[in-house]
């Protein structure tokens, strides 16, 4: 009799299993459509006497006459006269984000993602919203969602790794780096890997750094992302000087490049830090004279 009753309960289980999944995208559906009630009521008010697709035509001359604002209202009308168009209210979000707008960028693409609309983008422009109010248990959920919906997007990985830095857990970003770096091109690889050895500074593993260092000066003369990896482990040490001495190299080999590279590893988090506690450093950081 026992044996039964737990096969009945599994089943019972079972079954509201199979109906919360048949629900989940309708639940979903209403909580997005919650979200955005009160704006969708005004703005359908707005524009009543407009299509869903004569709004979004619209929408798009107003963005191009620099009315963003104006589109943006237009694109979250249309979105609730015609469900079914997609990605409309992940750009309004976007419109709001780009021109400073945060609260309203945030709400929107929140709303964006409950329509399963650019879900990746929006939560990682979410993420960057996070970012910017120092909220980066917040940011970490939000790039970790644009990871596992889209897996092999470099930029994902690298600002979660960025994101993991500012909240002092720089062993952690360093795994971030590394992920970043097998899904990018060979610039992003080399930057990533750059990065990767600043947190390992920051992390205070200096010995396996300087290591690395001795086998590529043994391979010939050092690229510039390693010429930097050398002045940061002489600002770790302490020694200023020999710091901005390598720097100086640093700058003048990228001049080619017009200090691109140069401008990538002396923009890291680990030399801006140091600029902050060491003034003299701040005229070896700058990109242009």
């Amino acid at each position: 009799m026992q044996r039964l009753a737990l096969l009945a309960g599994a089943l019972v289980l079972l079954g509201a299993t199979f109906f919360v999944g048949k629900k989940f995208e309708y639940w979903r559906y209403l909580i997005a459509t919650r979200n955005e009630a009160k704006i969708a009521a005004k703005a359908t008010g707005d524009f009543a006497g407009a299509s869903a697709e004569e709004l979004v035509e619209h929408a798009v001359m107003d963005e191009q006459l620099g009315h963003w604002d104006e589109a943006a209202k237009r694109l979250i009308a249309a979105k609730y006269k015609n469900m079914a168009l997609g990605g409309i209210l992940f750009h309004a979000g976007k419109l709001y984000y780009d021109h400073s707008d945060f609260d309203s960028a945030d709400r929107l693409l929140e709303s964006a993602i409950g329509f399963g609309e650019n879900v990746d983008a929006a939560n990682y422009f979410r993420g960057m919203i996070a970012v910017s109010r120092s909220d980066f248990p917040a940011a970490e959920r939000f790039f970790e969602a644009a990871m596992n919906a889209a897996p092999f997007n470099a930029d994902y990985y690298y600002s979660l790794a960025e994101t993991l830095r500012k909240d002092h857990r720089p062993q952690d970003a360093i795994a971030r780096y590394e992920q970043a770096a097998r899904r990018g091109q060979e610039s992003e690889q080399t930057i990533c890997r750059f990065k990767a050895r600043m947190s390992a500074l920051e992390a205070g593993d200096v010995d396996p750094v300087r290591d690395e260092l001795e086998q590529k000066r043994k391979l010939g003369p050092l690229s510039i992302d390693w010429q930097m990896t050398e002045a940061a482990l002489a600002v770790h040490q302490g020694d200023t000087s020999q710091a901005m001495k390598i720097m100086e190299e640093a700058r003048e080999a990228d001049r080619p490049q017009l200090d691109a590279r140069f401008a990538a590893c002396v923009g890291d988090r680990f030399f801006a830090v140091a600029c902050q506690s060491t003034q003299e450093l701040t005229q070896a950081c700058r990109v242009n004279e």
